[in-house]
């Protein structure tokens, strides 16, 4: 009964996840921008802003401008965490998929820089006057969630042995609805644990802005 009650709830909060997140995604498509705000210098061509919009999700231009320091550690955040998603799609499927193969061999490297990303991050929170001022409890709590997932991982890898195959099967019966046990073991019951809640704050936090900066209108809009 534990082992359906965590499928489903496991489902729940993937499907959660990704309906809420298209939800917000159509809400900002269709929310009216009648007024031309665009940050200037703004480009003039849809082409423009198209290469501005790449920029920005792939490079973070805009705060590359601002500081450095932050930016390096948002890119191996970012990319960490990136290639960390990437390699757990491997889940999904019955057999590892060979294109996956080239990453796996970097998972650790891709692991460090997640969390060296996510420690500058906290550290600037807490050590930068101005943004610890506007830093809300939920900022902290991200920051945390997202270290405890990442650390746990880790741990999951060097520290706690686990069946990689019964996690496999674990997932892929949460996502087509055909529930299968939990795999064993305490740390892959955390991971799992904290992976699940990540999934059911999502929609509703400021984690979305990586698909909410596509909807800016201080950023999709040309000049004219």
């Amino acid at each position: 009964m534990s082992d359906i009650l965590a499928g489903v709830l496991f489902a729940l909060a993937i499907y959660w996840a990704v309906g809420a997140t298209l939800y917000r995604m159509i809400v900002w498509a269709r929310t009216a921008s009648p007024l031309p705000i665009p940050l200037t210098p703004a480009p003039r061509t849809r082409v423009g802003v198209a290469g501005r919009l790449l920029l920005e999700v792939f490079a973070f231009r805009s705060l590359a401008r601002a500081t450095t320091i932050t930016w390096i550690a948002s890119l191996l955040f970012h990319y960490g965490l990136l290639l960390v998603m990437l390699m757990h799609v491997r889940f999904v499927f019955p057999e590892l998929p060979l294109a996956l193969l080239p990453f796996i061999q970097f998972s650790g490297w891709a692991l460090l820089a997640m969390m060296s990303g996510l420690i500058v991050l906290l550290l600037r929170r807490v050590l930068v006057d101005r943004v610890r001022y506007i830093s809300s409890p939920s900022d902290y709590l991200h920051l945390a969630l997202l270290m405890a997932i990442g650390l746990s991982g880790a741990l999951l890898k060097r520290v706690w042995p686990t069946n990689l195959f019964d996690v496999g099967m674990f997932v892929r019966g949460a996502v087509t609805l055909q529930w299968q046990p939990l795999p064993e073991g305490f740390g892959v019951l955390i991971h799992l644990a904290l992976a699940t809640i990540l999934l059911l704050i999502f929609p509703i936090s400021k984690l979305v802005h990586g698909v909410g900066i596509l909807f800016s209108p201080t950023l999709n809009q040309r000049e004219r």
